[in-house]
């Protein structure tokens, strides 16, 4: 009988510890994700979009802003323009979105689209990244392939790379090592035997990256 109690208490220590170990996991990587110290009322970023496609180009704007903030919650406007070649001809949309984000998640809780809700907001990630990190956004769960200094917004900055690829397009997005922020993408489309390729490059913002 004393020999089934100690297993017992063995076994209920075990238990313990295993709770415990999990419970400091948690707590641990829930201290590490934080509210980006940029993430203001009104903090934005303007992209120049440069579309391209056999000996045409067309150049046009993306946007996103900080509409509102409460507490955690963020509302982000966003204007972008996508491409359209269902027609066997390439047509450049414009389109419109508002997201509600979990602005220490990332999480989109709510937006337009409702095919967003519960993936990663994608124009910014954490800051406590390396090579070989996991990064979850829109586009999917991808790890960090690489790094590089880019020039952009009138200074160098150091960023990490990110690439996807899939059977009929790919895509190269830049991230600023400092603030997260995305700060370049390249996309390539093949649609009904053409190709495109979309580069997006920060213009302007009020966000301090060197802060």
């Amino acid at each position: 009988m004393l020999h089934r109690q100690q297993v017992l208490a063995v076994a209920l220590v075990l238990v313990a510890v295993s709770v415990l170990a999990v419970a400091i996991y948690w707590y641990g990587d829930l201290r590490s994700l934080k509210k980006p110290a940029w993430l203001e009322l009104g903090s934005f970023v303007v992209y120049e979009q440069a579309i391209a496609w056999a000996d045409h180009q067309q150049v046009e704007n993306m946007s996103w802003v900080v509409a509102k903030l409460e507490d955690d919650t963020a509302i982000v406007h966003l204007i972008s323009h996508g491409v359209d070649t269902s027609s066997g001809n390439v047509v450049i949309t414009k389109g419109e979105a508002n997201w509600t984000i979990n602005a220490i998640s990332r999480e989109i809780l709510n937006s337009s689209d409702h095919n967003y809700d519960g993936e990663k907001n994608p124009f910014w990630i954490e800051k406590d990244v390396g090579i070989g990190s996991s990064v979850d956004i829109l586009y999917g769960i991808n790890t960090i392939s690489g790094n590089e200094s880019i020039y952009v917004l009138g200074m160098q900055r150091d960023c990490w790379i990110v690439e996807y690829n899939w059977p009929t397009s790919a895509m190269k997005r830049w991230y600023d090592k400092s603030s997260g922020i995305v700060l370049k993408i390249q996309v390539v489309l093949h649609r009904q035997d053409i190709t495109v390729e979309t580069t997006e490059t920060a213009i302007h913002t009020n966000i301090n990256l060197k802060s």
